[in-house]
This record gives C-alpha cells, sequence and structure tokens, in this order.
C-alpha cells in the first residue's frame, strides 16, 4: 500500500510570520509552489495557499505590502503522518475542502502533499494495471453514446 510519504514534497518550504504578504508572493512564485507555511519561534503555525491569496487578498484589497501573512494565513496546519495510505490521505483532504496538507514524521512535519502529488499517484500506470474490471465495462456519462435513431 503506498504511504503519503512517498509522494509528499520536500523541502518543507516556510516564511517567517512577519513576513508580508509580497514576500509570501515572491516565495512562492520563485520555489514554483501553490503553498507555504509560517513559522514562529521555530514553530509552524499557519499554512498560506494561492486560495487564500484570491479570496482574502485579492478579493478584498489588501495591500499586499503591507499586510502581514498572518492576516490571511489558515489555522491550524492540518497534517496526516507519513505512513497514511494515500487514499485515506485523499479522502481526508477532499473532506477538508483543503488542497495542501502538511505530512509528519514522529509529530514534526516533514513535508507536504499536493492535489498535484495525488494526481501523480492515481496516474501511476502500475497502479492503473492492477485493476481487475475492465473500465469498457463500466457505464459512464462520458462515454459517446451510439446515435438512436428516431
Amino acid at each position: 500500500m503506498d504511504t503519503i510519504g512517498s509522494y509528499m514534497s520536500v523541502p518543507v518550504l516556510s516564511i517567517e510570520s512577519d513576513a508580508s504578504i509580497m514576500d509570501v508572493v515572491k516565495t512562492m512564485k520563485a520555489k514554483l509552489v501553490g503553498s507555504i507555511l509560517i513559522k514562529e519561534n521555530e514553530e509552524y503555525i499557519g499554512i498560506v495557499t494561492e486560495t487564500n491569496l484570491t479570496h482574502k487578498v485579492l478579493g478584498t484589497g489588501l495591500n499586499p505590502e503591507t499586510t502581514k501573512v498572518t492576516e490571511i494565513m489558515t489555522t491550524p496546519v492540518l497534517t496526516l503522518d507519513g505512513f497514511t495510505p494515500v487514499e485515506t490521505a485523499n479522502k481526508f483532504m477532499a473532506q477538508h475542502k483543503i488542497r495542501h496538507l502538511a505530512v509528519t514524521e514522529e509529530e514534526k512535519i516533514v513535508g507536504m502533499l499536493s492535489v498535484r502529488d495525488l494526481v501523480a499517484f492515481y496516474a501511476n500506470p502500475r497502479l492503473r494495471d492492477s485493476e481487475t474490471v475492465n473500465v469498457a465495462d463500466r457505464p459512464s456519462p462520458f462515454r459517446r453514446r451510439s446515435p438512436s435513431k428516431h
């Protein structure tokens, strides 16, 4: 069974809690990531995602130069252990409506799992080949139907 520790991104990217939103945006752009953890006194206190930036900054007209990241971050940081099965993490993320999840080892955050990482898991041909059901036999509203004759 595949675990999230095998699909997480490392190292953990973070920025200090006194950073401005502009600092966060520049860091996320430079690192090509969709989220970043917020750190205070060596402890992760929140997370900022692209969704936070869109809804809480652009959507409300906050000034990214003067607004502190702590004003828009999401707390608490949701986590799962690195030995958690990918399927369980997928359900957890869907239930909590999140796209980024901190991964822990012995209660310490060691990586991040994103929806992009889950796509890599579900797109893995080795996993698809283990399916015993023929996909063509499954009913699907997306499969082209034969034209009906009227």
